[in-house]
């Protein structure tokens, strides 16, 4: 044991024990890029944190080391060669792998009951209650195939085809269980909360509260202006934008975001390992790196329009309100405002959405509780304020600061001029 009271002594622990962000990169045998993706994902933290660079523990990148090897060519052979040897099923980096097995088997039964989540839920209680869903559900799949009455064969080739989805999902993606700590808490307490979702980028964006942005697929000119705008100012007063990374008003909403250097949380309608609409594949791939990706779709499943709607439940669940840009008739946005409304979360309608006498919707939706008009962002920050909500992320945001220093970390992920 190192004697502490030694300066010298001490000053070679931290000498070989100490390692600077480029020390711990070629430790680990990553880019430094790939350490920085680490440190945002909460996967790796450094001892220390400042503006000048991070200070990482010999001993934490240890642990990290064998984990790494599973997903990523490592120089050292020996390591490489022990890895080899183990048993990896239903390991993924920073995943407890029991949480891994109980998701692969709940999305196993939710795929036999057609990928309907309602339906899936009472199943997945009694079997819960009946099996060891720590375990694959292939080795039990004689008495599930009794239980559920659906041939062996089927389950088994379910269940194949559900893990063979997993194994396309990126080390450091991270299947969160409802009631664990970076499962939104605010989307916890809805009925709509999925059992499992699954995350890629800086989980601890979930820890701040956000606001949804949300509108047509077609906007006008004006719309985009706007959604873009209203990003860069949720954002200045450190709130998370939210919105779904479909054309139009979603895209034009994280855009606003990160082009003022500002985190956003997209809500997708499909696995992580796909994209939808196409075209937007760079920028769920820029938002995975610089804020965070969330869906409740297996990597196995396959992109219905019914996806969608549901996303729509999350992303408001996971919300302190929602704000609609612009809206059609028949836009998803309104799906989004009915469950919000359900919910109890504010939804903000604007003034010229009430003044055109083509649309419905509007003066519907306004006389529901839980319904607020604005005109200008300007006055939709004001009414915010009123609610309560940004006072409310500035205290949190205090109480944090003063928590930890890896709570000033995530504080820098806003932009201070922006």
């Amino acid at each position: 044991m190192v004697d502490f009271n030694n300066r010298e002594d001490l000053r070679s622990f931290i000498a070989a024990e100490i390692l600077f962000p480029n020390e711990a990169a070629k430790y680990l045998n990553i880019t430094s890029q790939r350490l920085n993706q680490l440190v945002q994902s909460g996967k790796l933290e450094p001892v220390k944190i400042s503006r000048s660079g991070s200070l990482y523990l010999r001993q934490d990148l240890d642990e990290r080391l064998k984990e790494l090897a599973i997903f990523e060519p490592t120089k050292n052979s020996s390591v490489k060669k022990d890895l080899d040897n183990m048993k990896t099923e239903s390991v993924l980096f920073g995943n407890d792998p029991k949480i891994i097995t109980e998701s692969i088997n709940y999305f196993t039964l939710q795929t036999l009951h057609g990928n309907s989540m309602k339906k899936t839920k009472p199943v997945y209680e009694e079997v819960k209650n009946k099996f060891d869903l720590h375990t694959p559900l292939t080795e039990y799949a004689h008495e599930i195939s009794t239980f559920l009455k659906i041939d062996v064969e089927i389950i088994t080739k379910t269940y194949n085809t559900v893990y063979k989805g997993f194994n396309q999902l990126l080390p450091t993606d991270i299947v969160m269980k409802i009631g664990q700590e970076y499962y939104p808490k605010l989307l916890e307490k809805t009925e709509q909360a999925p059992p499992f979702l699954f995350m890629r980028g800086n989980l601890n964006l979930i820890k701040y509260q956000g606001v949804a942005i949300v509108g047509t697929r077609v906007p006008s000119e004006d719309g985009t202006k706007k959604a873009t705008k209203l990003a860069a100012v949720l954002g200045k007063n450190r709130i998370v934008v939210v919105s779904g990374l479909a054309k139009g008003i979603d895209r034009a909403a994280h855009e606003g975001a990160l082009i003022n250097n500002n985190p956003t949380i997209a809500v997708i309608g499909t696995p992580l390992t796909k994209s939808y609409p196409r075209e937007n594949a760079e920028i769920q791939k820029k938002i995975s790196e610089e804020g965070l990706l969330i869906s409740q779709f297996a990597p196995s499943s396959t992109v219905q329009r019914w996806n969608f709607p549901l996303r729509n439940s999350v992303m408001s669940g996971l919300s302190l309100a929602t704000v609609i840009i612009e809206a059609g008739e028949t836009s998803g946005a309104l799906i989004q405002a009915d469950y919000a409304l359900k919910q109890k979360r504010l939804v903000f309608i604007p003034q010229s959405a009430l003044d055109n006498e083509k649309l419905k919707w509007p003066r519907k939706y306004i006389q529901k509780v839980g319904a607020e008009k604005f005109s200008r962002i300007e006055d939709l920050i004001k009414k915010l304020e009123q609610s309560n909500i940004i006072n409310l992320i500035q205290s949190s945001k205090n109480h944090q600061q003063k928590s930890s220093e890896t709570e000033i970390r995530q504080i820098s992920l806003f932009d201070e001029e922006g």
